[in-house]
């Protein structure tokens, strides 16, 4: 496995570790002394997890189309 492959491979693995724990909700982890932050933030993670997996699974699927066989 390329150096640039495993990196990828782990920064999905954290986005997808983001989905669960961001669906569910951080107050139950952090606390926060300004009320609504913990919310926003895992309305932020979440999109950002998603957006991020989405953009590498199409960028990935796009190299290879282009690679010939």
């Amino acid at each position: 496995m390329s150096e640039t492959a495993l990196k990828r491979s782990i920064r999905r693995g954290i986005a997808l570790l983001l989905i669960p724990l961001s669906s569910i909700g951080f107050p139950e982890f952090v606390e926060a002394t300004l009320p609504g932050i913990s919310q926003a933030f895992s309305v932020v993670a979440f999109a950002a997890a998603v957006l991020y997996l989405l953009g590498s699974v199409v960028w990935q699927l796009s190299t290879a189309a282009d690679t010939p066989f």
